[in-house]
């Protein structure tokens, strides 16, 4: 008798165990459901659900390979290097100088590849409040090796591989402890126009925060130069012209310079030109910064 007291103690307790599993799994599914279907992410999350996603390129942003060095100083080898290397009077033996990056909204871009695997990089940092658009990264780079972990606390997922961390969650709850650390460069690859126009104060804040004294911002927008005003004013991509700029990070106590590099005008060709013109706008170029942060700096 006293063996069947035992085996329905014990069955009763796995069953309890059990239980308390498949809730806990519940509810964390839940909650990357919820996550995703806030007013935040929920345009987003539609958009990756289906595939929808023209932004993303299959090569390095012609900005971030234009002016990789005016950021970080011998990312892009001359023409007789090979890919990968950089000049080697700028790390030690033990790649001391190397920089860590981070993504802010990064989805699946290539430029986290493209970074995590040059000499000049120590790591990449990016954030995505979009699960597919991290796993679908992992999963296109397989020599990244990239494998989810545990969370941290019960905000964000982690994905870690070679010289590459991933977070899951959202970028407006996100701090230094999240990331373990702060950045010696942050680039913004269009992610600032991906946001409402509301939020920009907070997501630039959010920035200062991550960015190291002396580090660098490469940052990257749209300018709906001419068109109607309601195409003008559209998004996203929404516009962010040089007095926008100027007035996000111009009187910021930690920014030291803030330099336009160059633009690029986005009707060179007629297909494009035709799909924004269908659209409202007429004229529309791409802006790019560099937003150098104070060597020394007071405590924010």
């Amino acid at each position: 008798m006293l063996h069947v007291k035992e085996y329905f103690f014990k069955s009763n307790f796995l069953c309890e165990i059990l239980t308390l599993f498949i809730d806990t799994n519940k509810c964390i599914l839940s909650m990357h459901r919820k996550d995703e279907d806030s007013d935040i992410l929920i345009r987003w999350a539609q958009r990756w659900s289906i595939s929808k996603t023209g932004w993303q390129k299959s090569d390095p942003h012609h900005f971030l390979i234009k002016h990789g060095n005016d950021i970080i100083p011998g990312l892009i080898p001359s023409s007789d290097s090979g890919a990968g290397s950089c000049d080697s009077e700028l790390l030690d033996a033990d790649n001391h100088g190397a920089k860590r990056v981070f993504f802010p909204l990064c989805g699946k871009t290539v430029d986290m590849k493209f970074l995590a695997e040059n000499k000049a990089i120590k790591e990449v940092v990016g954030v995505d409040g979009i699960q597919k658009a991290l796993k679908e990264f992992a999963e296109e780079n397989p020599s990244l090796n990239i494998k989810e972990v545990d969370q941290i606390g019960s905000s964000f997922e982690k994905f870690v591989g070679n010289n590459v961390s991933l977070l899951k969650g959202n970028y407006f709850d996100i701090d230094e402890e999240v990331t373990g650390g702060r950045f010696d460069v942050i680039v913004d690859r269009a992610s600032i126009v991906a946001i409402d126009p509301s939020l920009r104060d907070d997501y630039v804040s959010i920035l200062g925060k991550l960015i190291k004294p002396g580090g660098s911002i490469l940052l990257i927008t749209i300018d709906r130069r001419a068109g109607t005003d309601e195409a003008r004013s559209a998004g996203p991509p929404f516009s962010i012209d040089d007095t926008e700029i100027q007035r996000l990070y111009g009187s910021l106590d930690w920014v030291e310079s803030l330099t336009k590099l160059s633009e690029h005008n986005e009707f060179e060709t007629e297909e494009d030109k035709k799909r924004w013109t269908m659209q409202g706008v007429d004229s529309l170029f791409e802006l790019c910064y560099v937003i150098k942060a104070k060597k020394l700096r007071s405590s924010m």
